[in-house]
C-alpha cells in the first residue's frame, strides 16, 4: 500500500494523518497551541497503529497555508526534516483546497476564509461535486462584507434563476462568528472548522503521483498576509 503523510499546522486546531493508496485511514487531533511538543509523538501513533513505520512512507504532504505564521513554520519544518531524513518527496497542499476537500459533498458552492490583513479575510470559492473545482480566488476581502461579496460571486459564476446555495467554511471559530453576523440570504449555511490533516493526505497523494513534488530548500510557507510586527520607524 502506498502511505502518505500528511501535516496540518496552520491554524490552531492542527492535525495528522495517515492516508493509504489516495484515503484516508486514520488521523489524530493536535491540541491548540501546543503543535511543535506532541507532533512527533501523533505521528509515532499513527505508525504504531497501523504497524507501520516512518520508512514505510511513499511521501508526506503538509499545509502551505495560509494560516497561522508559527504554525506553519513548525508543521512545514517538521516535514522538511523527515523527508530530508527519510529522502522522502514533499508535498506541499493549500489550506484553501484542503479544506473545500474536507467540505466538499453536497450541491452549490463552497467558500473557504482564513484570516488576512487587519480587517480583511482571505477568500476562494469552490464548486462542489465529485471533486471539489476552483472557481475563483484566493483574493482578500473586507470582513465585515465578506458573504455579501462572495454571494455576489456566486450569481456572477451561474446562471440568475438558478438557487443561489453557498456553504462557509472559515477556518477559525472567531471568523465563523463574524461570518455568522452576516448571513441574511436563504441559502447560505455555515459549516464548522473540522481537522484538514485528512484532506492533506489524500491532496498530497494525487499531487505526489501526478509529479507535484517540492523542492526541500525552496518550499516555504504561504502566509496569506504580512506580519503583525513592524520595524520601527527610522
Amino acid at each position: 500500500m502506498r502511505y502518505i503523510l500528511g501535516i496540518d499546522t496552520a491554524g490552531a486546531d492542527g492535525s495528522v494523518a495517515l492516508a493509504g493508496d489516495g484515503r484516508s485511514l486514520s488521523s489524530e487531533p493536535l491540541p491548540p497551541g501546543g503543535h511543535s511538543g506532541v507532533l512527533s509523538a501523533a505521528v509515532e501513533r499513527l505508525m504504531k497503529a497501523r504497524g507501520i513505520s516512518l520508512g514505510d512512507l511513499a511521501a508526506v504532504g503538509v499545509s502551505q497555508g495560509p494560516g497561522s505564521f508559527t504554525g506553519l513554520r513548525i508543521g512545514l519544518a517538521w516535514a522538511k526534516g523527515l523527508a530530508l531524513g527519510r529522502s522522502l518527496p514533499l508535498v506541499l497542499v493549500s489550506a484553501h483546497e484542503a479544506a473545500a476537500h474536507t467540505h466538499g459533498t453536497g450541491s452549490g458552492g463552497i467558500a473557504t476564509l482564513v484570516p488576512g490583513e487587519r480587517g480583511r479575510v482571505e477568500a476562494a470559492l469552490w464548486e462542489r461535486g465529485p471533486s471539489v473545482k476552483l472557481v475563483w480566488g484566493p483574493e482578500p476581502l473586507e470582513e465585515d462584507e465578506a458573504v455579501a461579496l462572495l454571494v455576489e460571486r456566486v450569481r456572477a459564476a451561474g446562471p440568475s434563476s438558478a438557487p443561489q446555495i453557498l456553504a462557509l467554511a472559515p477556518s477559525n471559530a472567531k471568523l465563523s462568528a463574524i461570518l455568522e453576523d452576516q448571513m441574511e440570504s436563504d441559502g447560505i449555511s455555515l459549516v464548522p472548522p473540522a481537522p484538514l490533516a485528512p484532506a492533506v493526505a489524500e491532496i498530497a497523494d494525487r499531487l505526489f503521483l501526478a509529479g507535484g513534488i517540492a523542492d526541500w530548500a525552496a518550499a516555504s510557507p504561504a502566509y496569506g498576509r504580512a506580519p503583525n510586527a513592524r520595524k520601527p520607524a527610522p
